[in-house]
Order: structure tokens, then sequence, then C-alpha cells
């Protein structure tokens, strides 16, 4: 496991304050700070002819303006106010819609897998590709609507030129890495969310898979008005700890992503003061989920187990001493099933059954 893993006494005491330390330290050692929130966010929404709304979001800090755009899916039938998961996608709605459904937007900077040959641009031959990991109809049989974004619209996924495209212009914040961009992406689509009166305000999910279930779990650890947290398979820097010496490590993942985390970040975990079970603490009273496969091992799932079993135990919960196939306290839950990394209709299934009993 490493040494000196951190303590987490802080939740038995009265302190009003520990929050607001250790997410300093998480950005001083890790993430770098997520920026203030902008002087405004505009949207307007426009339903159409295929069953998705086209979001389209105008963010203002002073005299700099940043557009992108989102898609929100919902069931016909709803009448009332719903809970609603937002995310980011790779690919975000261009992805999960078919051939023109949904415009690429060609400003936006993905990581590309050699397969696609796409060089990080949204090419016309990945329009549907992120199709199977959003099931939407099993979602809205669920009640919940879903919002998604493509993540490389808001922050190019791309060492080179992250700081040139996207929302990092228009903050000028130069202390801070792309997992902090992404999770004040989140927060601002959280700001539509929560300003639409067909979604339920008090019951929104943030969602992520991988390096995006790290940005998820960094939002919600900073946002009070998110009801619930997914983060599947996020591995390293996210909820897996740093010191559960499997799989991916931070001085591999800072090699290979140095734009991720913030320039000059803890890679030595037994250097650090935090793990991320301190991180899985922050985020409640929002309810955590985590979803992990057996064959990733590059993400650490008993890492990832370790971490929300301590998180839950701060919180009076006596969770199982082995990593589970399945365990669900009402605050913090988790599955593993077999498999390899990636979004399964199992892991929507066991999320949705878990948020539908629990928020």
């Amino acid at each position: 496991m490493g040494r000196g893993l951190p303590e987490l006494s802080e939740l038995a005491t009265s302190d009003p304050e520990w929050r607001t330390r250790l997410r300093a330290t998480f950005a001083k050692e890790l993430y770098g700070p997520i920026p203030a929130p902008p002087d405004r966010v505009e949207h307007k929404i426009e339903a159409t002819t295929d069953g998705h709304h086209k979001i389209t979001l105008s963010i203002h800090c002073g005299d700099r303006r940043f557009d992108v755009s989102a898609a929100l899916w919902m069931s016909p039938k709803t009448t009332a106010p719903v809970p609603v998961i937002v995310a980011l996608d790779f690919l975000g709605p261009f992805g999960i819609l078919p051939p023109g459904g949904f415009p690429a937007d060609p400003a936006a900077r993905v990581y590309s897998a050699p397969e696609w040959q796409a060089e990080g641009r949204l090419v016309p031959g990945l329009a549907g590709q992120s199709r199977p990991r959003w099931p939407l109809g099993l979602i809205a049989e669920h009640g919940f609507a879903v919002m998604v974004s493509c993540y490389g619209s808001w922050v190019p996924d791309d060492a080179e030129t992250w700081r040139d495209h996207g929302v990092s212009p228009l903050l000028n914040h130069p202390n801070t890495g792309a997992i902090s961009l992404w999770a004040w992406a989140l927060m601002r689509m959280v700001d539509v969310a929560v300003d639409t009166p067909v979604i339920d305000r008090n019951k929104v999910i943030l969602a992520g898979h991988s390096r995006l279930g790290k940005a998820a779990l960094w939002a919600t650890a900073h946002d009070n008005r998110v009801a619930g947290l997914w983060a599947n398979n996020s591995g390293c820097a996210g909820t897996a700890l740093s010191r559960h010496l499997v799989g991916e490590t931070l001085a591999q993942l800072t090699q290979r992503f140095p734009h991720w985390l913030r320039h000059g970040a803890v890679t030595n975990p037994d250097a650090m003061t935090v793990d991320q079970h301190q991180l899985l603490a922050l985020c409640a009273p929002a309810r955590v989920y985590l979803s992990e496969a057996e064959e990733d091992t590059w993400a650490d799932p008993e890492g990832s187990w370790a971490a929300l079993a301590l998180a839950a135990k701060a919180y009076g919960l006596t969770p199982p001493s082995v990593i589970p196939t399945a365990w669900n306290s009402g605050a913090f839950g988790f599955h593993l099933r077999p498999g390899g990394h990636d979004v399964l209709m199992q892991d929507w299934r066991a999320t949705l059954k878990f948020f539908a009993k629990n928020l």
C-alpha cells in the first residue's frame, strides 16, 4: 500500500474547514485549482426532430466569451422535473448520434485512438462511435435525463495545444491542469441543469469514464449542488489510492499526459500528504458510486475499492474487508464486473438502480 496513508480523522472533528483544507491540498499537490465561476452563463435549448435537445452555452468572463454545445435527452413522456446525469464524453453528442445527427465542433481536439485515424479531430467517421456507451432508452426508462458535451470542445486533450483552444484562453489561469478545467466545464453544465425547469435541480448526478471520471470526482468535491457521482474505471488520480502501487502510477500518468495535472504535481506517493480516499470523502453528502472491471488492472479496481472503503468507514459505515462484486450502503455504492476498460450496459443497469433507490 505504501507508507503513511493519510487519516480521515478530520471527519470526527467539528472543524468546518476540513473540506477547504483538503481541497486546497489536492489542488497544490495534484490537480491545480478549479478557476472561479464566470461572470455569467447564458444558454439556449432547442428541440430537434430526432428526440434530443441541442444546448448552446455562451460563457462570459469580462469581455471574453466562449461558446460550446451540448445535448439533452429525456423521455418524451416527461411531465415533471426529472433527475439528470451530466457528463463529458470523448466525442460528445456528435459521437452518440448517427451521422448528421449533431454538428461536429471543428475546434474540438480529442484523444484519438490509432484505429480512428482522426488526428484528434471529430471527423465524419467518428459519428455514432460513442453510442454503445450511452443506452439512452434504458436511461429514460429509469426516469433520468442525460446531458452530454464533448470534453475536447472545452479543453483539448493534447499536451501541445490544450492552452490554445477551449476555455483556457477565456480563463487565463496558467497554474492548473486539464482535469481541473474539465471539472470547471462540468460545473458550467450544472449551471444549465439547475436552471432548466424540466430538470430536478436537487438530483443532478455527475458521471465520467476513465480520465473523465477523474474530472467528475474533482468537480463533485467542489460543487454542493451535485447530488450524485458515478466514476467508472477512473484509476490513478481518480478513485484509486496513489499508494496502492498497482496499475498506472502518477509518474507514468504525468509522463504520458503532462497536461492533465498541474505543472509540478507530486508524483511520488510517499511525498503526498493526501490520497484519494480523502477526495471520495469530500464528495459526500453526494451519493457516490464506483464501477470497476476485473481485467482493468491499469485502473486498479482494488485500489479504488480500498479508497471507497476508507471513505465509507469515516462516515461510520462498515464495508466488506475484501473487494466485493457489489456493495450498496445507500451513501456509497460499488460493483466489480468481468471484462476490461469500458462502459457496458451492466454498468449502467447497476448505476441507475443505485441512484433511483438512493437519491
